[in-house]
């Protein structure tokens, strides 16, 4: 007697839902559900700003990442999530069931509810998103005329985001930009040097910083700060942090005082045993930034501990890697942070894009290598040779040329 293998779902496909599929074996019956068409770098989203990256460079095809796995790719929302009766329901009126289920539905941008944010607002999440500010930018910038560019949130998407812009138009005499932030420094959680740094590199470029304060409302050309400041704002950028969607909260995987679908720490929900919520979307017993190598990880251990729930054998505990992170601040600096160890150097961009073409060359389908940059083996192949080496240790890049470490304040 034949036995059918169990129905694996996944919601979701960036970085821990895209990982989690390609981690799942073919001889499993897996079904992955997303609205989007393409997997996207969004890591890299702020190089669309200044034109050094292009949406197609962001982009994999996700039909073919996940066909090539030996799975199914249904493009589709998930409007309902049935955790009792173990099934979805999408927006085009499927309903599929499953034995297990990786939720991998990442975060939205949050207004905070405050008035404006919706109707006035860029967000900055997405490709789509950010091609949307890249083109707004292009049209006011003929117009000639004095403006102010305003980026709200200072932490890394901001800061990032801020940087391309200046990469590109801080040569524009009637451009300038002001950055709000409601922690008292940038990159709030980070080392506080490289918010003196950040100041530091701002000061001959016409950028206001505005830390320590938080957004009242947003009207089509001002942002209203709390403390009764008013920022003229021919553009505004929302990159203030994200907040669950509200598919976690109606099907119950969120509940107070959690703002995160809570888990144990084996990414197993702690409301539902046959559902594995990885990603942003995860509240660990002991939290971990959102980060993509942490999305990465979490889903290559959701994989692994679906397959073991499965055959009723224990789970294994996520440990979060520890791995340094690269912060571009577009051609003027670049920071990798170590703990409490911050190294600058320009140089250092190369080594954030070389991650990033490892990824795209590892996850492409080998017959879908011709929709990423055409230098992509060429870049490959560099990135083993020269990039890897400078990567050992902490000690390497104290050594590159012009590498400084920030000092404590």
């Amino acid at each position: 007697m034949t036995v059918k293998p169990k129905k694996v779902l996944i919601i979701g496909a960036n970085f821990a839902g895209l990982t989690a599929a390609i981690k799942l074996p073919k001889t499993c019956d897996v079904t992955v559900i997303d609205p989007s068409p393409h997997f996207e770098w969004t890591p890299g989203i702020h190089e669309i700003l200044s034109g050094v990256k292009t949406p197609q460079g962001l982009r994999l095809n996700r039909s073919d990442i996940i066909t090539h796995a030996g799975h199914r790719f249904v493009q589709d929302s998930v409007t309902h999530l049935d955790v009792r009766r173990r099934r979805v329901t999408t927006a085009g009126g499927d309903i599929l069931p499953f034995d297990a289920a990786i939720v991998a539905v990442g975060g939205i941008s949050n207004n905070y509810h405050i008035p404006g944010v919706d109707s006035h607002t860029w967000p900055f999440r997405s490709v789509a998103e950010s091609l949307a500010i890249e083109k707004r930018m292009e049209a006011l910038q003929h117009t000639h005329s004095p403006m102010q560019v305003v980026v709200v949130g200072g932490g890394i998407s901001g800061v990032e985001a801020l940087g391309e812009l200046l990469r590109r138009y801080r040569h524009r005499p009637e451009i300038s930009f002001a950055m709000v932030e409601s922690g008292n420094q940038l990159m709030p959680g980070f080392p506080k040097m490289i918010d003196a740094d950040l100041r530091r590199l701002c000061v001959e470029h016409r950028v206001s910083f505005h830390t320590g304060e938080s957004v009242a409302r947003v009207t089509p050309k001002m942002v209203w700060l709390a403390s009764g400041k008013r920022l003229p704002s021919a553009l505004t950028i929302w990159a203030a942090g994200q907040a669950a969607p509200p598919l976690l909260r109606e099907a119950k995987l969120i509940r107070p005082p959690h703002t995160w679908a809570a888990v144990h720490q084996t990414l197993q929900s702690r409301y539902s045993t046959s559902i594995f919520v990885v990603g942003d979307a995860a509240a660990l017993p002991k939290p971990v930034s959102k980060q993509a190598f942490n999305a990465i990880d979490m889903g290559a251990l959701a994989a692994q501990n679906v397959l073991r729930w499965l055959a009723d054998e224990d789970l294994k505990d996520f440990s979060p890697p520890s791995k340094p992170l690269l912060v571009t601040f577009g051609d003027l600096q670049t920071y990798l942070v170590a703990g409490k160890t911050v190294l600058a150097n320009k140089t250092l961009a190369g080594a954030k894009e070389g991650v990033y073409q490892l990824f795209m060359a590892q996850t492409a389908p080998q017959d879908g290598l011709q929709a990423v940059p055409g230098a992509l083996r060429r870049l490959r192949k560099s990135w083993k040779e020269l990039v890897v080496p400078g990567l050992q240790s902490i000690k390497d890049f104290r050594a590159a040329p012009e590498c400084r470490t920030l000092k404590r304040l």
